[in-house]
């Protein structure tokens, strides 16, 4: 785990008869005799300008004295502060637990980064353990412990041996970890996916239900935060929406009667082979909210009318 580091900023309020032509902050641990290390500020600060020093990262309290020099003479203020003490929040450097790359091609990271505190995880891939050859990188977006990596670019070449790393962008204190355990993988031949985008939450009724928040009819709520309806789907849109189709979670084979032999898990889970999904909810997005299917094809039609999971 990293040491928790600060920014540690301060004023410099003066007045002075001549130009001042020098600026410097002297800083060491309390309990060393060793030298300062010297910060020069530059340029010269005015008075009232804001000086912060570099980033410091053993905690403890430190002695600082400012210098300023004016016409050959040098006026020194000593103060102190404490780096450390910036609150249970640091910067961790994640790790990259595994890599697998699927009979499809597609790379599934799975890698641990600390929600405390996160902007954005961001990951790279390369050709080289160096990272002099990145192919690939993604920063901004939300973190979930298992990525699919976006290979629409291109960029990612097949059956190569290729090295991924990760990062930590703190939010407040803001920074940066260091990168991550490097992770050796071996590509495969991408086989394109007709609907890419891969939903794990997933709650999916059969046209053997009537009304598919009514338990009472086979034992089970399409409302139930419980397992017993969910399902891995793929979309052909990245979010779920009118007009997107649902494939099986390989990406390739739609979602229609005749291939949703592996729905039919018993219990509640019963009647997609031969009437298909008459409805999904996806708890991840707007939660409360039953769309349409139509199931003979798998295309989502609309948001429903009469149902809900609010009610």
């Amino acid at each position: 785990m990293a040491i928790a580091t600060c920014n540690i900023s301060f004023n410099i309020n003066y007045t002075s008869s001549a130009p001042v032509t020098g600026a410097a902050a002297l800083y060491r641990p309390k309990v060393s005799s060793g030298p300062y290390t010297v910060h020069p500020i530059n340029p010269i600060p005015a008075s009232g300008s804001l000086v912060t020093l570099p980033e410091i990262p053993a905690s403890g309290e430190y002695e600082l004295i400012v210098e300023l020099t004016a016409a050959g003479v040098v006026t020194r203020k000593t103060n102190s502060f404490k780096i450390g003490d910036c609150g249970a929040s640091t910067c961790e450097i994640p790790e990259i637990k595994d890599v697998q790359v699927l009979d499809s091609g597609q790379i599934v990271l799975d890698y641990a980064v600390n929600r405390a505190n996160l902007a954005t995880p961001e990951y790279q891939i390369a050709t080289d353990p160096g990272f002099t050859d990145v192919i690939h990188f993604r920063v901004g977006f939300n973190y979930e412990p298992l990525e699919n990596v976006f290979m629409d670019g291109g960029n990612i070449p097949e059956n190569q041996t290729l090295y991924v790393r990760a990062r930590k962008h703190c939010s407040s204190p803001s920074g940066v970890s260091k990168w991550s355990n490097v992770f050796e993988f071996i590509s495969k031949t991408r086989v394109i996916r007709r609907a890419p985008y891969t939903f794990t939450e997933a709650f999916c009724v059969s046209g053997n239900f009537k009304d598919p928040t009514n338990s009472a009819e086979v034992g089970a709520s399409i409302c139930w935060d419980e397992a017993l309806l969910q399902k891995t789907i793929n979309l052909t849109t990245s979010a779920p929406q009118v007009g997107a189709y649902i494939y099986l979670s390989d990406g390739t084979t739609p979602a229609i009667p005749a291939n949703l032999q592996s729905f039919e898990t018993g219990g509640p889970s019963i009647g997609f082979k031969d009437k298909g999904i008459k409805w999904v909810r996806f708890r991840n997005y707007s939660g409360e909210r039953i769309y349409d299917v139509e199931s003979s094809t798998g295309l989502i039609t609309g948001i429903s009318a009469a149902f809900n999971c609010n009610t």
